[in-house]
């Protein structure tokens, strides 16, 4: 399905949502927090043609007409080549590998520090929604997480964003080392 890009002036966090029409959603077969598939028609650059968003749906014409889909401004300062008025391609997608992770931490299973690093990494780089961060963090709650998997989501966390070195000599005051 071909959509035009109408600009939608707030942001997102990290995740890259779009907005469709219900008419247009309806006819993809797509309801809220499903993904699909965007290709900027526009643009020869890999990391600009293909990407994946996660859909919200407007009720209202009012709000988005159908043949257009709503990009936040932030999402369209990631893809610098695509711009209000564009023309995009939209299809269906499915959820990323860590959605399956997810599912299988939820039935009490434990997860490998690979399956842990996909998630996170997911996670940080918008590919999950907030409903399926809230059940991952569910699952934990609900069935515990042994010491290598709270070990492998502490590293991962970790490794997830950017580390501060305060120097050889910190300490904090809970510290037990005398200083003479």
């Amino acid at each position: 399905m071909r959509l035009k890009v109408k600009k939608i002036n707030f942001e997102t966090s990290n995740t890259k949502d779009v907005v469709l029409n219900y008419k247009d959603a309806a006819k993809l077969g797509q309801k809220a927090g499903e993904r699909v598939t965007i290709k900027n028609v526009a643009t020869e650059r890999l990391n600009d043609k293909f990407w994946v968003a996660i859909v919200q749906i407007a009720h209202s014409d009012a709000i988005l007409a159908s043949g257009e889909i709503g990009i936040f401004e932030n999402t369209l300062r990631d893809y610098e080549h695509m711009n209000e008025g564009d023309e995009v391609s939209v299809k269906p997608s499915e959820p990323p590998d860590s959605y399956k992770y997810i599912k299988k931490k939820i039935n009490n299973h434990k997860l490998s520090g690979d399956e842990i690093n996909r998630i996170i990494n997911d996670a940080v780089s918008g590919s999950l929604s907030k409903i399926e961060l809230a059940s991952f963090i569910t699952g934990i709650a609900i069935n515990g997480a042994d010491n290598e998997e709270m070990t492998a989501l502490t590293l991962a966390e970790a490794e997830s964003g950017e580390k501060f070195n305060f120097g050889p000599e910190v300490f904090d005051k809970h510290s037990t080392y005398s200083y003479i």
